[in-house]
């Protein structure tokens, strides 16, 4: 496995998952996703070897390179939605403890593990923990699916990093799983806003009645 390959996708994830935190512009945000996705795709390539890589490859861009993208910003357009995350001053230090947190526990619960897959859950979890921060302290009903995706890719990278490479009928049901539940909260988020109402999911308790 190409440690420095590794090493640099392994970075580059989790900064776009910090940048996922901060970045306010929805298509800024939508752009950061699908370049996780796309990083996610090429460590599937150095992990997994393989014809088994290139169907993640294939699996992963159709899904969430190019599907998922497309229908967040149909949502964007339909609801000019200028915004994707809710702004707060602390979410870099959030994401900072997170980091911090996973790198000093990271011998841990790394114990027994490759070199090279050690890293690789470390960056699994710290991009599902960043990806479940952005949900649980983001109201923006946008930023809510971004994050619910990046969590997603966080976990296909714990899979990767403790068996080597998931089967293909695994990564393709639960792609198109996520992509039907980004589909049914985009239409959700469509119908929210042809009631006037803010897409923050703390309003939708005005739709009961």
């Amino acid at each position: 496995m190409p440690g420095g390959v590794l090493d640099a996708l392994a970075d580059a994830l989790v900064v776009l998952s910090l940048a996922l935190l901060v970045v306010r512009p929805a298509a800024w945000s939508i752009g950061l996703l699908a370049a996780q996705a796309a990083a996610v795709a090429a460590l599937a390539v150095v992990v997994s070897h393989g014809p088994g890589a290139w169907v993640a490859v294939a699996v992963i861009g159709i899904t969430k390179v190019v599907g998922i993208p497309l229908v967040l910003i149909w949502v964007t357009r339909r609801t000019q939605t200028a915004d994707a995350v809710d702004w707060a001053p602390w979410a870099w230090i959030l994401g900072a403890v997170i980091v911090l947190l996973v790198r000093i526990t990271l011998p841990t619960f790394s114990a027994g593990l490759k070199a090279d897959h050690a890293v690789l859950l470390g960056t699994a979890l710290t991009v599902l923990l960043l990806g479940l921060a952005g949900m649980v302290t983001g109201r923006l009903l946008l930023g809510q699916v971004i994050h619910l995706v990046a969590i997603e890719n966080g976990l296909y990278c714990v899979g990767l990093a403790l068996t080597g490479g998931l089967p293909a009928a695994l990564e393709l049901g639960a792609a198109v799983d996520l992509l039907l539940v980004v589909f049914v909260l985009a239409w959700l988020s469509h119908h929210v806003h042809r009631l006037h109402l803010p897409l923050h999911v703390d309003e939708l308790q005005q739709l009961r009645g």
